[in-house]
């Protein structure tokens, strides 16, 4: 009987052609087969097609060629695509991150990848090793899993596609990976390995209260090595020709600096004022407006044209004073760093992550710093 080839992967075409490449010094055989997503859809996307003997090695390669699922810190940084990675889970918040990163992209000039990565248990319990023996419905149920993925995200983009409008839609070089998988960690891999410019990831949905911030977005904003741009499902739609107020929260860290050189590259082609804010309690105001006034300073050398604000929120309780602000004065962006998670850990420890109220409307941009 002649083995049947299964699916493994959906990638871009270049990408496909690499792994073909690679899987074929590997002795394993496999096909490229056209997938248009989009009837005219001009981007060209393949999926990669295996024997069933093959699927242990094959799963191991492209483990190694997508990104190492933990890589490593200490590699320094390194160039990164011009690309904006898009998680993707077919969800509304899922979508709406998806129109917030094509305008992105538009302003950046950059590229899109969406990725979605769906559980496959066939896949995921197959051992590293050359011989696997398949039950009699394991094809059926590899198949089924990976045709429900692929016909679901047809879906997801020919909606998204229809809601931006053709001409928007076609002004940005889209690409597309889909694998079996666990999201968060093939989103840390990826972006471990080829470093995109930035991660745009939706949070909350329908089914859960306003400002959960759920594990696969949690884990991403932890622990990505890139920025990452959290899009709340309620935040209203975003004018980026009006984009104007940024507010970015520090808590003294050695590393705001850094972060806020990412941020001011990802924002240089908007006309924005960029406020640093502090809460800090009153009995130590004096210190805090002095660090303030020194950031501030070396701010304006370092950047002579933009427009920089530092200043004091008093108050002990972080959540309160940050959600008043940005409501009072209309903050579009609120942006951190994860750098040693001392602001960071204060806004998402499990208890008032629950509570986030003030940020279920704002996008939040964090940086690992």
């Amino acid at each position: 009987m002649e083995e049947k080839l299964i699916t493994l992967v959906v990638l871009p075409y270049s990408k496909a052609l690499i792994f073909k490449m690679l899987l074929n010094d590997k002795l394993i055989d496999c096909e490229l087969e056209d997938m248009h997503l989009i009837q005219g859809d001009t981007s060209a996307t393949v999926s990669v097609r295996i024997l069933e003997k093959d699927i242990s090695k094959a799963v191991r390669e492209l483990e190694i060629f997508l990104g190492h699922k933990k890589p490593e810190d200490n590699e320094g940084e390194k160039p990164g695509l011009k690309q904006i990675l898009v998680p993707v889970d077919f969800s509304p918040a899922s979508r709406k991150a998806a129109k917030v990163a094509i305008d992105i992209a538009i302003y950046l000039k950059t590229d899109l990848l969406f990725m979605h990565s769906f559980i496959n248990p066939i896949i995921h319990s197959i051992p590293y090793s050359d011989i696997y023996a398949f039950d009699s419905g394991a094809i059926f149920k590899i198949e089924q899993a990976e045709s429900t993925a692929n016909e679901d995200f047809q879906k997801f983009i020919r909606k998204l596609s229809e809601e931006v409008g053709e001409k928007k839609w076609r002004s940005v070089q889209t690409d597309y990976i889909i694998k079996s998988g666990y999201a968060e960690e093939d989103i840390l891999a990826y972006a471990g390995t080829h470093h995109p410019r930035l991660i745009v990831v939706g949070s909350g949905s329908n089914q859960y209260p306003q400002g959960i911030v759920g594990s696969v977005t949690a884990d991403i904003m932890y622990n990505a090595n890139v920025p990452v741009l959290v899009v709340p499902i309620n935040t209203p739609e975003i004018d980026f020709e009006a984009l104007k107020n940024v507010l970015y929260a520090t808590n003294f860290d050695e590393k705001d600096f850094a972060a806020i050189e990412k941020l001011m590259s990802i924002l240089e082609p908007f006309d924005i004022r960029l406020t640093c804010v502090h809460v800090g309690e009153p009995r130590l105001n004096g210190w805090d407006l002095a660090r303030l006034e020194g950031m501030k300073e070396m701010l304006h050398k370092k950047y002579e044209k933009q427009n920089f604000t530092c200043m004091l929120l008093e108050g002990n309780d972080v959540l309160d004073a940050i959600d008043k602000y940005i409501e009072n004065e209309k903050v579009d962006i609120l942006s951190l760093t994860t750098h040693k998670r001392n602001m960071i850990s204060r806004l998402f420890n499990p208890s008032l992550a629950r509570k986030m109220v003030f940020h279920s409307h704002t996008p939040l941009l964090i940086f690992h710093a």
